[in-house]
């Protein structure tokens, strides 16, 4: 679990995986600079839980490095990438690895997850609509009932713990896909090792303005760029042994509309200081304003040419 800054959401961060009642053979947390009272909350914990681990930067070196870190020193065979400020609900640890030991050739195991807002109202949540059971689902399954048929940006990822070896395997992190890389091993190891998933909610994502999901968002052309940049990827070896083109161009396609149309809809609630929605004129107002710019997004295309990541 990395973390910057995340003192006032630490306690239950922590509590929620150390407290389960399958706890961790390892719990890693990395301190990546923070300028709070986050470590003044850590360090209790090591006490109370032997398992965890305090890793420090000395200055702030962002998300992927903390986790480029966190993956060097982890030696478990199953994975899970936990955010500071998301809270994990009982018995996640126990049914997924329940999972895990009756489908070990599975490369992930997944749950339904929650969204809260900042102050920990749940806001909603997915799963897989297909899905009714426990189940193992084979590539071929994971393909055509889940890929093909949920959101192109659908992927919950705060609910997902993976296979360490496969995780390894798939290149872990991709610089250039940003706040989309663990989406995309995701995607690549349940295409080839088929995944677990259990119909019930494995934990909550806090939607926090400021984030790294919601500044890469917040931000179109970076988004339209992490999807080409991801598109390349999936047609190039050994990912294109597991994503078939078709799937590819569906994919490239449906999240590209779904990035314009989301941003011709926008949400003033997102603004900081914001507390309620505008009003429905003043919304559509808006909206007419955006037009412009979302018609030139629409014929934005970015050069993957440069493995470097979006900035």
């Amino acid at each position: 679990m990395p973390n910057y800054n995340h003192a006032r959401y630490l306690a239950e961060a922590i509590e929620g995986i150390a407290g389960q009642s399958r706890p961790p053979d390892e719990f890693l947390i990395l301190d990546d600079g923070s300028t709070d009272d986050s470590l003044a909350v850590i360090e209790p914990y090591l006490a109370k839980y032997p398992f965890i681990r305090l890793i420090r930067h000395s200055r702030n070196q962002g998300l992927l490095a903390a986790f480029a870190r966190l993956f060097e020193e982890a030696t478990c065979e199953y994975i899970f990438l936990a955010a500071a400020d998301d809270i994990r609900r009982p018995g996640f640890f126990e049914q997924a690895l329940d999972l895990a030991e009756q489908h070990p050739h599975a490369g992930l195991i997944f749950g339904q997850m929650g969204f809260i807002d900042e102050q920990g109202r749940r806001t909603g949540g997915i799963g897989v609509g297909r899905w009714q059971t426990p189940l193992y689902a084979s590539p071929a399954q994971f393909l055509n009932d889940y890929l093909r048929v949920e959101l192109a940006s659908h992927s919950p990822i705060c609910s997902t713990i993976f296979r360490a070896d496969a995780f390894h395997e798939m290149g872990c992190y991709h610089p250039q896909l940003g706040s989309w890389t663990d989406y995309f091993a995701f995607r690549a190891i349940g295409l080839k090792y088929g995944v677990c998933y259990a119909p019930r909610e494995f934990s909550r994502f806090r939607k926090s303005v400021g984030s790294f999901s919601h500044q890469r968002s917040a931000e179109p052309r970076k988004v339209l760029a992490i999807i080409a940049h991801a598109q390349k990827l999936m047609r190039t070896p050994p990912y294109a042994d597991y994503f078939p083109p078709d799937y590819v161009r569906q994919w490239g396609r449906s999240y590209r509309r779904l990035v314009l149309w989301n941003d011709f809809l926008g949400d003033e609630r997102d603004a900081p200081g914001a507390q309620k929605r505008a009003s429905f004129l003043l919304r559509n107002t808006r909206r007419l304003a955006r037009l412009p710019r979302v018609a030139a997004l629409a014929c934005y295309r970015p050069d993957v040419a440069s493995s470097n990541a979006p900035s």
